[in-house]
């Protein structure tokens, strides 16, 4: 081993021994104090502000107190669920049409209905007309689509699958299927997207180390203004969460007070 890796795995190794420590550390201080199960975000905060440690360490806090509590919630919307039959809004041509089939194949007695504009196909699942809805949300060739961003975000709708489409030989689109929440799942889907407007605490630079620390790895990240001002942007980030500890990474945004919202939990299904 040349001596630049061994100086790193040394780094590497001693860096996860104090992190052991803090996290045994911090279990035990979990384990002493007297906090509802599962503990909520602002008794989390209250009691880490106690301890006057540094805020880089309120992660690896947040793990620990989920480790102690494993009921602690994740990103699912527990009074959701996947109606039977589902009854999917979109608006048809041979590229949706094509999602469709990969998105009905997953679901039970799926019924496909036609609306002649985006806008109403949203309105459908918005309004309870229909239980699910296909939207486009990016192409290979121009990116994030901000338009259907928008109208996602407007009517509240939640992503649970994505499937990628060919559009030509080297391009594609990516679209997504709505619902009103994210139901449960047994287990963890792999793409967490989340919007989040960050000001000076934490700054973006320190929130993608923190859901880096909880295991989040990132896969992308947009900008985009927050109303009509454009003084202020909003960040959408989507994480692979395979690896992560999706508890942790749910009670850290909360006890951060972080203002974000979740726009999905789904996988790309091929």
């Amino acid at each position: 081993m040349k001596p630049f890796d061994e100086n790193l795995a040394l780094l590497n190794g001693t860096e996860k021994a104090v992190r052991d420590i803090r996290d045994d550390q911090y279990r035990e201080i979990a384990r002493g104090a007297s906090l509802s199960s599962p503990p909520s975000p602002d008794e989390t905060a209250a009691l880490f502000s106690q301890l006057g440690d540094e805020r880089e360490n309120f992660p690896l806090f947040c793990r620990a107190i989920c480790a102690e509590f494993p009921s602690t919630p994740a990103f699912f919307d527990e009074d959701s669920a996947d109606e039977d039959p589902a009854r999917i809004a979109y608006m048809q041509n041979a590229y949706s049409d094509r999602a469709y089939r990969t998105f009905s194949a997953h679901l039970k007695n799926a019924r496909a209905v036609y609306f002649p504009g985006f806008r109403e196909v949203a309105e459908e699942v918005y309004y309870g007309r229909a239980s699910h809805a296909i939207l486009p949300l990016s192409s290979s060739a121009d990116g994030q689509l901000l338009s259907f961003r928008r109208l996602i975000s407007r009517y509240d709708l939640r992503i649970t699958s994505a499937t990628d489409v060919m559009t030509g030989d080297e391009t594609s689109m990516r679209f997504a299927l709505l619902h009103k929440g994210i139901p449960p799942r047994e287990k963890m889907p792999s793409v967490l997207d989340l919007s989040a407007v960050l000001d000076e605490e934490p700054t973006p630079g320190a929130f993608l180390s923190a859901c880096e620390t909880l295991g989040a790895v990132l896969l992308s990240v947009h900008s985009r203004p927050v109303g009509y001002a454009e003084e202020r942007v909003s960040l959408d980030f989507e994480f692979d969460i395979r690896r992560a500890d999706a508890s942790a990474l749910s009670l850290y945004l909360d006890s951060s007070h972080i203002r974000y919202e979740i726009v999905g939990c789904y996988d790309v299904i091929p």
